[in-house]
């Protein structure tokens, strides 16, 4: 399973977001978790940061508990929000294209 997390973090909650961020450094991830990539870019009056997160087959309700604790602290920091959507490849998407017709 693969998820994309979008976060969104106004310009003026660097610090609050940087002491989030550094208590996670260094943790391992999850076991469920097989790689978590991040980018992000600026918006208008802050950061958007989007994660590609890999999740196990088999482990997506242990892959969403697991992130949802981990980003959690970071949805404490005023104005800042998180959104979880799970996505498909090419090839999943032309089945249910398929299915559609």
């Amino acid at each position: 399973m693969i998820l994309m997390g979008t976060y969104r973090m106004p310009s003026n909650k660097t610090e609050d977001w940087w002491k989030c961020f550094s208590d996670l450094t260094g943790k391992p991830l999850p076991s469920c978790i097989k790689k978590w990539q991040t980018f992000s870019c600026l918006d208008g009056d802050g950061t958007k940061g989007y994660n590609l997160i890999y999740v196990e087959e088999g482990k997506g309700d242990e892959g969403l508990i697991e992130i949802s604790k981990m980003m959690a602290p970071f949805l404490e920091i005023e104005g800042s929000t998180f959104k979880l959507e799970p996505l498909m490849g090419v090839t999943d998407s032309l089945k249910v294209l398929e299915k559609t017709r």
